[in-house]
């Protein structure tokens, strides 16, 4: 899964944001990060890697221009199927307030360049 992957960050309650998404693969540790070309949407990943799949954290911040401050996190995971995935994150869970709402099924969606 090491390398750059393109796509997009979904939430039921907002549009889709075009994201890149870095990816570093120890045997099956794996740790990104992921944003918005404006940097107003963020976050990171971290989890385990099976032979076809990924379980795993993954954070999400927004900044005021990007539709008010939030930071939150939880739990995403999926199918990896050849050079794309998708995958559905938990309910999110803020840390403080979380200005302009908070994202609702949270899915990453990416595939390789």
């Amino acid at each position: 899964m090491s390398g750059n992957w393109t796509g997009t960050v979904e939430a039921a309650n907002f549009a889709p944001h075009p994201i890149s998404l870095f990816v570093v693969q120890a045997y099956n540790c794996v740790d990104g990060d992921w944003r918005d070309a404006s940097g107003d949407w963020k976050g990171a990943i971290s989890g385990l890697a099976s032979a076809d799949g990924f379980d795993g954290q993954i954070s999400f911040e927004r900044s005021a221009a990007g539709g008010g401050k939030c930071i939150a996190s939880g739990t995403i995971s999926g199918k990896v199927e050849g050079g794309s995935f998708r995958w559905t994150a938990g309910a999110l869970n803020p840390s403080g307030n979380c200005d302009g709402g908070l994202p609702q099924s949270l899915v990453l969606s990416v595939r390789r360049p």
